[in-house]
């Protein structure tokens, strides 16, 4: 067995606290970004694939209407710890918290390419008055854990 002297084994357990303290949102950072990453290079893909946009907000049907129906798509995103932690910490001193803004955009993007897939996938040409919503479903202590972003709109056949 080693024997270490009592500085020794003072600095070993600090270290191995703080770092043991910390892995866990290093972690997060490192797998958050290359699982975000991944899927928004994913959601690109999908995007330029799809072509012509469908999605409209007029309220009226540019045209005659064969065939329509409700289309509903949603999203639940939340930040990972790392995010979290960096957005927590600007939060204290304000201004724009770009982490969570780069989260919420990517969800945005993601909902809207989701209603342009079911869009396709019911039969219809187009989506229009396409309305967003979002709320808050998770909450601890004060603190939003997660938010569901929904995208809807009437489908239309001409």
């Amino acid at each position: 067995m080693i024997k270490l002297d009592d500085r020794t084994a003072a600095i070993v357990w600090v270290v191995a606290s703080v770092t043991l303290s910390f892995a866990p949102f290093f972690l997060s950072w490192i797998l958050g970004n290359w699982y975000q990453g991944s899927k928004q290079k994913e959601l690109v893909q999908r995007e330029a694939a799809f072509g012509a946009d469908p999605l409209t907000t007029l309220r009226k049907v540019p045209g005659v209407a064969t065939d329509s129906g409700l289309l509903i798509s949603n999203i639940i995103m939340s930040v990972s710890w790392w995010q979290g932690m960096i957005g927590s910490i600007h939060a204290i001193f304000g201004g724009t918290i770009t982490t969570w803004d780069k989260t919420l955009s990517w969800g945005r993007q993601e909902v809207m390419q989701r209603l342009r897939e079911n869009c396709r996938d019911s039969g219809y040409d187009s989506v229009i008055n396409m309305r967003l919503e979002t709320s808050e479903i998770a909450s601890s202590k004060g603190k939003t854990r997660a938010l569901e972003i929904v995208a809807y709109g009437t489908g239309i056949k001409y």
